[in-house]
């Protein structure tokens, strides 16, 4: 009697069958383990209903010994899976259960006639390398982004190919680091220096007409002439420095446009069609 072992993957299972003379049996002790059933109970069901077909096949164990297992021919599989009623185990076994009662079977007769299983609509492997390189490209561009809607653009789409791919999905929290929530009083800021182009008043120190340099102490002073209740205290300067629109950039001594000196000034870079 010829015998030969056959690991068959199946989710994050492994499954066997035995190919005796050239049939197809299923090794029955794994798949009730895999299912989280009782193995004696099962046994028992299993030589009460198909008893003239279940039989212990010897097979050459991984120890090279050779050792008997109960094996159902491949074509009753799907009857003895069916038996098994989801409503009647635990909860926490009956999507187990369904999932092995809907897919078994069918998997372990494809891989049997074709030497491959694989679930219809599953991706194949060229597919899953070229998934898998745009998923960590988009995750590395996770990681250095600090827009808030940028990385919400790119969560859901690591997530829908993460799913696609049968891929657990990330902690998108602790991939970089967002930017904080402007602070009110920031935008209110924003908003002064922008009455103040408004009315024309001249603020902006930088001779380059995509920047915009703020020398704090001067700008307060315009604040103040103008009417403007705008404190610039340590809450606001510190938003200033994670501000991304416009775009901090660095303290630093620039060429005045107003005073024909160097000052300290506050760079930022102009965002497009915006009037600072």
């Amino acid at each position: 009697m010829n015998t030969q072992l056959m690991p068959v993957p199946f989710h994050d299972d492994t499954v066997v069958l035995v190919d005796q003379d050239n049939e197809p049996f299923v090794a029955m002790k794994p798949i009730v383990a895999n299912m989280g059933m009782d193995w004696p109970t099962q046994y028992v069901k299993l030589t009460e209903k198909f008893g003239s077909t279940i039989g212990e096949i010897p097979t050459v164990a991984e120890d090279g010994k050779l050792r008997p297992m109960t094996c159902l021919p491949l074509r009753k599989l799907a009857a003895w899976l069916y038996s098994i009623s989801p409503n009647k185990v635990a909860p926490e076994l009956r999507d187990k259960i369904i999932q092995y009662q809907e897919e078994c079977d069918e998997v372990l007769w494809k891989y049997w006639t074709t030497g491959a299983a694989v679930r219809p609509g599953a991706i194949s492997i060229p597919q899953q390398i070229s998934m898998s390189k745009h998923r960590i490209a988009l995750l590395k561009e996770l990681m250095r982004t600090r827009n808030r809607a940028m990385r919400e653009l790119l969560g859901q789409e690591i997530l829908k190919l993460s799913g696609a791919m049968g891929m657990p999905a990330p902690d998108l929290d602790a991939i970089g680091i967002a930017e904080p929530t402007r602070p009110d009083i920031l935008a209110d800021f924003w908003a002064a220096v922008l009455h103040l182009d408004d009315k024309g008043i001249a603020y902006n120190h930088s001779i380059s007409s995509g920047l915009i340099a703020l020398n704090i102490p001067h700008l307060t002073e315009l604040f103040s002439t103008h009417g403007l209740q705008i404190g610039v205290g340590p809450d606001v300067l510190g938003a200033l420095k994670i501000c991304s629109r416009p775009e901090f950039l660095q303290v630093k001594p620039v060429s005045s446009a107003l005073k024909g000196r160097s000052v300290k000034c506050w760079v930022f870079r102009k965002p497009p069609q915006v009037g600072l």
